[in-house]
C-alpha cells in the first residue's frame, strides 16, 4: 500500500504572480477600452402642429364644498369629541361609542347643512383632517361625513388628509 508524502515547503502554491497577471489583464483592459458616444443617434423630426402647447395654462381650482373634521380632546378617550365644521356652521359630534341614533341625527343636520350648500353652489366635496388631530379624527366619523355627500349624490369627494411630516434637522 502507498502512503502520501507528508506535504513540503516546495509543493505549496506561489498566488503572487497570478494575481499580478490578473492585474496586469484588468489594467490593459481598461485602458484600450473606448465607451461608444452617441454613434447610433436617432435623426427624428417632431411634428410642431401637435403635442403640448407652448403657452401656459392657467387652471382654476375647482371650488368645493369643504367639511373640516378636528379632533378636540384626542388625549383624554372619555372627553374625545369630532369637531365637524362645514362653510360657517360647526358640530360636535357624538363619541362612537354613542347610540345609532344619536349619531345619526347628528350626521342628519351635518347632511342637511351639506345639502343646503350644494343646492346654492353646485360644486363636489371635499374632507379635511387638518394637523395635528388629522391622525386623530375616528374612521366611523370621516365615513358618516363621506355617507352624508353620497345620499346627496355628491359623488366627487375629495380627501386632504395630514401632510407628512417633515424630517428632522440634525
Amino acid at each position: 500500500m502507498l502512503r502520501p508524502k507528508p506535504p513540503t515547503a516546495d509543493s505549496e502554491l506561489n498566488m503572487t504572480p497570478m494575481i499580478d497577471i490578473v492585474f496586469q489583464l484588468i489594467l490593459f483592459f481598461l485602458l484600450s477600452l473606448k465607451f461608444k458616444t452617441l454613434d447610433y443617434r436617432i435623426e427624428s423630426a417632431l411634428p410642431k402642429d401637435r403635442g403640448p402647447d407652448p403657452i401656459p395654462v392657467t387652471v382654476v381650482p375647482t371650488p368645493r364644498i369643504k367639511a373640516t373634521l378636528f379632533r378636540i380632546d384626542a388625549e383624554d378617550l372619555a372627553r374625545a369629541r369630532t369637531k365637524v365644521k362645514v362653510g360657517a356652521r360647526e358640530w360636535l359630534l357624538p363619541p362612537v361609542d354613542a347610540t345609532p341614533e344619536v349619531r345619526d341625527a347628528a350626521f342628519a343636520s351635518v347632511r342637511a347643512e351639506l345639502g343646503r350648500l350644494h343646492g346654492l353652489l353646485g360644486v363636489p366635496g371635499e374632507i379635511d383632517t387638518p394637523a395635528p388631530s388629522g391622525a386623530l379624527v375616528p374612521h366611523a366619523d370621516v365615513v358618516g361625513v363621506l355617507d352624508a355627500f353620497l345620499s346627496l349624490h355628491i359623488d366627487d369627494v375629495a380627501f386632504q388628509g395630514v401632510a407628512p411630516p417633515m424630517p428632522r434637522a440634525r
